[in-house]
């Protein structure tokens, strides 16, 4: 049977070859677990569901390696531990809503159908070296700033998308539109308005690990790098993910990633489904506009 898959960086439906047909990689961008998730949420776990069960069929069942992340460190997170738990200290908090929501996203998508991903590692579990070896985030900085593709500035470490010559490929954003069409007030300390953070400083109340750039933690798009990287290698089959994450997060893994170990290539596949749309609008929760798949589990008012 002949797959044939539409790459959102070319643009094209093109054959897929496996790098190795004995062991079909793929990675997809998980929930970050600060609220239940809704059924919009819902749609890139069964649509790569399906894409997961197809690659069984085809390969075989322990010939796919499939990866999906939990993001359990964000600015989020930080926010709505605070205004749940205000008594708490932040980080017995954060713990109290990474668990409970991280369980229930666990319930939803088996009450869905979803076949649980080989691996789902959580980002708080591969921000320092670890003692297997798998890769993690502070390396992989390190890796960026010794290839000349980060620099420390501003209490953060910073990628140079300048660095990187087909930076944007992607999304298909130029760096140069970028720059000139960039607001006068972009933060001092950056070298160019597109640089983006890998490490950042955290405050005594916020989370934090200690760093070679001190007490911090990282940026959004590295922990994907480092994930990824720590169970499929340095280059890989399939990434996949929503629309709304080929820029910027889509963009800067695949920047990180192959600066950071000096490949052609993150994913030879990229691929995205789209959103679920509520009256000409896209689901999320910052337009409220969205239901949870806990919510429809428990109540017969849509049945």
């Amino acid at each position: 049977m002949d797959l044939r898959l539409y790459d959102t960086l070319t643009r094209q439906k093109k054959p897929f070859a496996p790098i190795d047909p004995q062991n079909v990689r793929m990675y997809v961008c998980g929930p970050t677990v600060y609220d239940f998730a809704h059924i919009g949420n819902a749609r890139p776990v069964i649509v790569f569901d399906v894409l997961f069960r197809l690659l069984r069929h085809v390969y075989g069942e322990k010939h796919v390696t499939y990866v999906r992340n939990i993001t359990d460190v964000d600015d989020k997170i930080n926010a709505r531990a605070v205004r749940d738990f205000p008594n708490l200290p932040l980080n017995d908090a954060i713990r109290h809503v990474t668990e409970k929501t991280a369980a229930q996203f666990h319930d939803d998508v088996k009450a869905l159908g979803c076949l649980q991903p080989t691996f789902e590692p959580r980002a708080t579990e591969f921000v320092l070296p670890r003692a297997d070896g798998k890769a993690d985030m502070v390396t992989l900085i390190k890796q960026l700033i010794a290839r000349g593709h980060a620099y420390e500035a501003g209490g953060e470490v910073l990628f140079d998308t300048v660095s990187m010559p087909d930076y944007g490929q992607l999304s298909g954003r130029k760096l140069e539109d970028q720059q000139a069409g960039a607001r006068v007030a972009v933060e001092a300390h950056k070298k160019n308005p597109a640089d983006f953070v890998l490490w950042k400083q955290s405050s005594d109340d916020e989370p934090g690990w200690d760093s070679p750039w001190g007490r911090g933690r990282p940026g959004w798009h590295i922990e994907c790098s480092a994930m990824s990287a720590a169970y499929l290698g340095e280059v890989f089959d399939i990434h996949g993910g929503g629309l709304d994450l080929i820029f910027p997060h889509h963009e800067n893994e695949i920047a990180q990633s192959r600066c950071a170990h000096g490949t052609h290539a993150m994913a030879n596949t990229w691929m995205h489904n789209g959103f679920l749309q509520v009256e000409g609008e896209k689901m999320s929760k910052s337009l409220g506009n969205f239901f949870t798949i806990n919510e429809l589990l428990e109540t017969d008012k849509f049945g």
